[in-house]
């Protein structure tokens, strides 16, 4: 086991470089920046219409791949009080998206008097549905609020963000990196004040190693035992979690046999996995599922995009999924764009919605 000494060397003597959030932040693509000018476009016309944030609901997010392409489809119901306010933010849509033109197409359909589809597409894929409706009748407001829990990743390296977020007024999972220069002193402050602590388990990219998951990760190379070893060993050092969710991993998460591997050590310790879902072809939902491992996927990732109105379209998207699904499971990353906008919806999400710790989340 040479290479476990070596491992444990190389790791105490290197000076460590905080890693990148997420492989998802690497991948730009012309199909990225498009859907970036749709959701744009989206949220310029109904700022101009003064649409209420309660009225916008995401009903779905759904991760599809075509022509070497991957995205999340999204739809969107947007709640209109009259029909004249519908009609005038047809108009102003109706422009919006003829501005995008020619590598954005729209389809309008009117459904009924009180209803109207958009579909939308980019470079010929279909990205959005966003459906207007004028609610002729007021639905009765549900007993129970949608729940909705939210991860915080990354944790390890900047000790004085953990405390900013910790201090807020909510339930948030902290996802914390087993080797990292501060994460033994985060543990200790999450265990402190009693928030739902997890391990956040690097795993391998596809374009590893030029993208690195950084020390310790999970590698597809790795035999079974050199896994069991790197899990248990993350484990000892983070010890007191409830569940575990994947850094990085659109390689490893695709692998049935290495996650099968992982699956079984947490079994035996009964945590729950969150899948991050940083390809759209990860098994490691429904393989958790099968082995009889309690599992929940993310929903949305909250800050991908760090710019004020991405933060925003996101975290309304987040409550929309969770207001029709009836719970959503955000991922955030320890950045003062991030810990703003959680300040900024603290009475919103305390109000109109249940906030739980994810283990509440998982099947």
């Amino acid at each position: 086991m040479l290479w476990v000494f070596g491992f444990i060397i190389f790791h105490k003597t290197r000076i460590i470089s905080p890693p990148i959030y997420e492989e998802t932040n690497l991948i730009r693509s012309e199909l990225r920046g498009e859907i970036g000018r749709i959701d744009n476009a989206i949220y310029e016309s109904l700022y101009e219409r003064k649409v209420p944030d309660k009225n916008i609901l995401f009903l779905d997010v759904t991760s599809k791949s075509e022509n070497g392409y991957s995205w999340d489809f999204i739809e969107i119901l947007v709640k209109l009080p009259t029909r004249d306010s519908l009609h005038k933010l047809e108009g102003v849509l109706n422009n919006a998206f003829l501005s995008l033109k020619p590598k954005i197409t729209c389809k309008n359909r009117r459904l009924s008097r009180y209803e109207s589809a958009y579909h939308l597409f980019a470079l010929g894929l279909y990205t959005h549905k966003l459906i207007l409706r004028h609610d002729v009748f007021k639905k009765p407001t549900p007993w129970e609020l949608p729940k909705v829990g939210i991860i915080i990743d990354d944790l390890g390296y900047d000790y004085d963000m953990a405390l900013r977020l910790m201090e807020l007024d909510l339930p948030l999972s902290m996802a914390v990196l087993p080797i990292a220069p501060h994460t033994k002193e985060i543990v200790s402050e999450v265990k402190k004040r009693a928030l739902e602590l997890m391990l956040h388990l690097p795993m391998e990219p596809k374009n590893y190693p030029a993208v690195n998951p950084g020390p310790g990760a999970l590698l597809a190379s790795m035999d079974d035992d050199q896994i069991r070893y790197l899990v248990d060993d993350h484990l000892k050092r983070i010890s007191g979690v409830r569940g575990v969710n994947n850094h990085m991993g659109s390689l490893f998460t695709e692998r049935r046999d290495k996650m099968g591997v992982v699956f079984d050590e947490l079994r035996k310790r009964h945590l729950f996995f969150i899948d991050s879902k940083t390809t759209n072809h990860s098994l490691a939902f429904s393989l958790a599922k099968d082995m009889g491992i309690p599992v929940a996927g993310r929903s949305v990732f909250l800050d991908n995009d760090s710019s004020p109105k991405a933060l925003k379209f996101q975290m309304e998207r987040l409550l929309g999924f969770a207001t029709h699904s009836g719970s959503a499971i955000g991922i955030g990353h320890p950045n003062r764009e991030t810990l703003r906008i959680l300040k900024h919806y603290l009475p919103k999400l305390n109000n109109e919605f249940e906030m739980v710790p994810v283990s509440e989340l998982v099947e």
